[in-house]
């Protein structure tokens, strides 16, 4: 023993912990510990222990073999990664930089082939309103539009939200710890078609490996009403991070239904590949720049029009109405119909449903 370091013990106390975790019972008490990061502890302190031993001459110079071996491993493949990395900024900002769409929000519609960020766009750019396709109504679309907070109290009734009109807080601030709550404006959702010519942007994401780093890859296609197409690159990717962090350590896997466990160095995941000086909403901006549109200050923030918002979401319940009226009494008429049974916005109608009651109570009869 006179001749090892003592700092060898620090690695031999990371294996037991890990092997403790190769057992469920002992492992899920473990892993409510954090166990898994007790490695980054340990071997990080039997290495610099053994570089200290060494260089103090309790034992042989050539221990420090051991610890350059590993930081100067670590800190080579790290710098392979960061250098891929702004590669692949450099490269994605080039193409990015050569799209130009002309889209026009004063003639043309902007619409997500999924869910994406329309919402955040409106609140943040000089941009009125923006769709997405969803095929759970039958206009098979949503609006989203940003709009002061008293008319977003008229568009939170019951009636309203019955109809799928949906008014959204939403927050300001990059980082999760600065973030804070805008009071002034809410982002309203409605179901509506798009009148104009529509500019459709889907967004695409792969999971590749660019050398030794993993990256998450994400292809911004825009298509334009006359048929053009241009597409934008973004995405994020996972260099490891300078500081070496071992990780070792078991979980359940519910998916695969089994207790599973790993190794590795931790890595920055979700660093964003192209350039800008936020960590979050870079491809946002991205494309927000490809299509021209403004920046606009939080404090220079405008709502929509009150009025012809409000109409708006009175016809969508009236159309919604409707087709609830429709679907109650091809129900009465056949209770073993297969209809939409939501009647939300009916049932903020009592006075309709006391002209319907003597129907109803027939169809009842008939159902039992």
């Amino acid at each position: 023993m006179r001749r090892l370091p003592y700092s060898l013990l620090f690695f031999a106390a990371s294996i037991i912990v890990f092997v403790l975790q190769l057992i469920p019972v002992t492992g899920v008490f473990l892993m409510l510990v954090l166990a898994v990061l007790w490695s980054v502890a340990l071997v990080n302190a039997g290495m610099i222990g053994v570089a200290l031993e060494a260089a103090a001459g309790r034992v042989s110079r050539w221990w420090l073999v051991l610890p350059l071996a590993f930081y100067g491993g670590y800190w080579a493949f790290a710098a392979l990664d960061h250098i891929t990395l702004w590669r692949l900024t450099g490269s994605y900002d080039a193409a990015n930089a050569r799209v130009v769409t002309g889209f026009d929000p004063a003639s043309q519609a902007l619409v997500f082939e999924k869910d994406g960020s329309g919402a955040w766009l409106t609140q943040n750019y000089a941009l009125p309103v923006v769709y997405s396709v969803n095929a759970n109504f039958p206009e098979g679309y949503l609006s989203h539009r940003l709009m002061d907070s008293g008319a977003c109290k008229r568009a939170r009734s019951p009636e309203a939200q019955a109809a799928f009109v949906h008014a959204f807080g939403f927050h300001d601030g990059d980082a999760v710890g600065s973030r804070h709550l805008e009071r002034r404006f809410c982002s309203l959702s409605m179901p509506e078609r798009p009148d104009l010519p529509m500019v459709r942007v889907m967004q695409q994401e792969s999971r590749t490996q660019v050398g030794s780093l993993p990256i998450r890859r994400t292809v911004t296609t825009i298509t334009m009403p006359d048929g053009r197409r241009f597409e934008l690159l973004g995405g994020v990717a996972s260099p490891l991070k300078w500081l070496p962090m071992p990780m070792t350590g078991c979980g359940l896997n519910s998916g695969a239904a089994k207790w599973q466990c790993f190794a590795g160095f931790r890595r920055d995941d979700f660093t964003p590949i192209v350039s800008g000086d936020t960590r979050y909403r870079r491809d946002e901006k991205v494309l927000a720049g490809a299509l021209g549109l403004q920046p606009v200050a939080i404090g220079d923030r405008k709502g929509s029009d009150p009025d012809l918002i409000l109409k708006k979401i009175a016809a969508v319940a009236d159309a919604t109405l409707a087709r609830q009226l429709a679907n109650v009494d091809a129900m009465i008429a056949d209770p073993l119909v297969k209809a939409d049974w939501q009647v939300g916005v009916v049932s903020a109608h009592p006075d309709i449903l006391v002209s319907r009651a003597e129907a109803i109570m027939t169809g009842v009869e008939r159902a039992a």
